[in-house]
């Protein structure tokens, strides 16, 4: 069953392009099914972080495209693509993609399907974990907010690297599969991938074990994606951990658990006491490597097919 899917962004200040994900339609023009949901908890939190006023404008612009699976008039991807280039108000529509549903258990109808696979959507692209019970920062997701901090007044690094990339924004990719949620700390191109993920060590082993996985599994889907190969023998993806937090509870387990799913596998775990020096050591090795940020290397080189990553 094919279905297509459009987010909705919120554009605080339009004139700054600063877009926040914070609704999703997903339409189906075999059953002619609409789905809508905007997460009014996003649109808070994003106001009280921008010290914006709650506005009646977004609210109304939100009504209006809820209204949209209650039409007497069925939504179809035109009315979607429609939206994605003539609407430049206070939110903005995503030119809508197309997501084909296996429909492999006889037993569901094609709307459980639609809605299974909205939910999941929604969780991945729009939900933040974190609306209903914000938690502190640990040492490591601090050590890569203070790197991405830092990197992205370096004129240098960024001549190189994309800094705190959203991999969501890879749009053709995100077509073919749903992508991990993972923020790389720095990404770049150079006949390869060249990318880092600070990883937090200071959470539940089932947390630890699923943040590795979904990193890993990122770091598979780019390879084969643009087809790339390791050069000169580095390791060019890296899972990058803080050495001060090898004193928490349960880090021998970890360090043994990342140690073994990264076993012969072309990533290498990079473990960092100083920011600064590791910083500088990022530096020569994309200069060394001639890497160019990637939304810029990923334009000039296709994408190959994938296969079996469904």
């Amino acid at each position: 069953m094919k279905t297509y899917f459009t987010t909705v962004k919120y554009a605080p200040n339009p004139d700054r392009e600063e877009y926040f994900g914070i609704g999703l339609i997903m339409v189906s023009p075999e059953s002619g099914a609409v789905k809508v949901r905007f997460s009014r908890d996003r649109v808070t939190l994003i106001n009280r972080a921008l010290g914006i006023d709650k506005s009646s404008l977004l609210e109304s612009a939100m009504q209006q495209a809820e209204g949209l699976a209650k039409s007497r008039e069925p939504l179809d991807v035109k009315h979607l693509e429609y939206l994605s280039v003539y609407e430049n108000g206070i939110i903005r529509y995503a030119a809508p993609k197309p997501l084909v549903i296996a429909h492999d258990n006889p037993d569901e109808s094609a709307d459980d399907l639609l809605v299974q696979r909205f939910d999941r959507l929604y969780h991945k692209l729009i939900a933040d974990k974190e609306e209903k019970n914000a938690k502190r920062e640990s040492k490591g997701s601090a050590l890569g907010t203070i790197f991405c901090q830092t990197a992205r007044v370096n004129r240098k690094l960024n001549t190189h690297l994309n800094i705190g990339y959203n991999v969501q924004d890879i749009d053709e990719l995100n077509t073919s599969i749903l992508l991990p949620e993972v923020h790389l700390d720095y990404i770049g191109g150079n006949g390869s991938i060249y990318c880092g993920h600070f990883l937090d060590l200071d959470v539940s082993e089932s947390t630890l074990s699923k943040n590795i996985s979904e990193t890993l599994n990122l770091y598979e889907c780019l390879n084969r994606y643009y087809n790339t190969g390791e050069q000169s023998g580095k390791k060019e993806q890296k899972l990058i951990l803080d050495r001060k937090q090898y004193g928490s509870k349960g880090t021998s387990k970890a360090l043994k658990m990342i140690s073994l799913v990264t076993e012969n596998k072309p990533y290498e775990v990079k473990e960092v006491e100083d920011i600064n020096q590791f910083m500088c050591e990022v530096q020569e090795e994309v200069q060394d490597m001639n890497v160019e940020p990637f939304t810029i290397w990923a334009t000039k080189n296709s994408p190959k097919q994938l296969h079996s990553m469904q």
